[in-house]
């Protein structure tokens, strides 16, 4: 799944990226009577909450790997084979370095995500601002 959507998910992150921080900058130069300012807010909002899903899902698998690991030690192993008890072993080592999902093998698609990128955004716009 992270070989698949790897590239897609990086490509998704920097145009919600680019186009939180655009719009932005429009809605900075409209008034709140205008129509144009709250089709803006709405699209805004829908390409956060758009990332916001591929953030949740991958901050799910993360949270599932420690959870599967409590659940892994919780399970009765002491009355269970040697071998058995070896594998469950394995496992958990395993289990020790969480699973990420990442947007293009550069950041973990977390619920920090969504703020670093908004963050971002806001902070462009108001470069681009001044600048421009």
């Amino acid at each position: 799944m992270e070989q698949i959507f790897s590239m897609t998910t990086l490509l998704q992150t920097a145009s919600s990226l680019f186009m939180v921080a655009s719009n932005i900058i429009i809605v900075s130069t409209l008034s709140t009577a205008q129509p144009e300012f709250w089709c803006i807010v709405h699209f805004v909002t829908a390409c956060i909450i758009q990332l916001h899903m591929v953030c949740h899902f991958g901050s799910g698998v993360t949270e599932m790997c420690f959870y599967f690991r409590r659940i892994t030690y919780e399970c009765e192993w002491y009355s269970c084979s040697k071998r058995f008890k070896t594998c469950m072993l394995m496992m958990m080592v395993r289990m020790d370095k969480p699973m990420y999902l990442t947007a293009g093998k550069f950041f973990p698609l977390t619920y920090g995500t969504i703020i670093t990128v908004v963050r971002a955004a806001y902070s462009y716009a108001a470069m681009f601002r001044n600048v421009g």
